[in-house]
């Protein structure tokens, strides 16, 4: 299974490119921002990249950030649409009741010629039915808000691969849990947490001290005002600090100190995504292990 990174700058996919030229990244990218560096992931750095997918930026239009059409996105989509890996429904209805609006974005989109990935918002009606019946998808994406306990997103799952069609592949939108990827035949997923993490601070760190199952450590190092986060740690009094360090100099050749200065933010972003390219390699080996298909 793969995990994409979302929202990735290109600064950052330079930088992990330098440090890890063997590694290619997997990124999803949004059609609803960051334009300046499309030509950038799509042309001029897709040597960097493993796989590229795109999101029509239908989360950032239903959460009032962006004002982009849909025909917007199949114009961009008709010239552009094969540099992708695959893309997705302009799926702006993230209600539980969406379906007639997104599926008739689903149609218009396919009547131009595209072939979006659809996206499901209702795993308890008959809305993965209708895509399994159809017979056109070899993908689907989970989109849900209901896929917020282990139990529901197992159900989706189970209906598209175990009772549906094992051979449809899945993708699981803004969806990294570790514990849950490691159970599921998930064939991939996304996170901006990366970003998100970094901006606020934190870093991850996989820490093999830790006698979880996911071994996996929020560290504060500094920036924005620190919430009251049970399970967080700071830097400065992180019991296995030695260990971390040790990491952070072999990995990136950083120290303390290139976390709390001058490009701090990229620094801790760049750490965060190398977390989640080495979580990806640690869920597939546990699938291995388990038996579970990598997909």
């Amino acid at each position: 299974m793969y995990v994409f990174q979302a929202s990735l700058f290109l600064r950052v996919l330079r930088r992990y490119h330098q440090l890890f030229p063997t590694e290619p990244l997997n990124v999803l990218l949004s059609l609803a921002y960051n334009e300046g560096e499309r030509r950038g992931f799509l042309i001029t750095c897709r040597k960097m990249i493993n796989s590229i997918i795109g999101d029509s930026g239908a989360w950032s239009v239903a959460q009032g950030t962006s004002n982009l059409t849909i025909e917007e996105v199949i114009s961009f989509l008709e010239s552009f649409g094969h540099l992708f890996d695959r893309y997705f429904n302009f799926d702006t209805d993230f209600s539980e009741q969406g379906f007639d609006h997104n599926i008739a974005n689903q149609i218009r989109m396919e009547q131009a010629g595209l072939k979006p990935v659809p996206v499901v918002h209702n795993f308890f009606n008959d809305e993965i039915e209708y895509y399994l019946d159809s017979g056109k998808y070899d993908w689907l994406a989970l989109g849900s808000s209901q896929s917020t306990n282990f139990d529901d997103i197992k159900y989706a799952v189970d209906k598209i691969k175990k009772w549906g069609n094992p051979n449809i592949k899945i993708h699981w939108f803004g969806g990294s849990k570790f514990e849950w990827l490691c159970q599921l035949p998930i064939a991939s997923c996304d996170t901006t947490s990366w970003a998100q993490t970094g901006m606020y601070g934190y870093i991850y760190y996989w820490n093999p001290e830790n006698p979880d199952f996911n071994k996996t450590d929020k560290i504060y190092i500094g920036g924005r005002m620190k919430g009251e986060v049970k399970g967080d740690y700071d830097f400065v009094n992180y019991p296995w600090r030695k260990d971390l360090g040790e990491y952070l100099f072999k990995t990136f050749d950083f120290t303390y100190a290139d976390l709390c200065g001058y490009d701090d933010k990229i620094n801790m972003q760049l750490v965060n995504t190398r977390f989640f390219a080495e979580q990806e390699k640690r869920i597939n080996d546990e699938r291995v292990r388990r038996g579970i298909s990598l997909e």
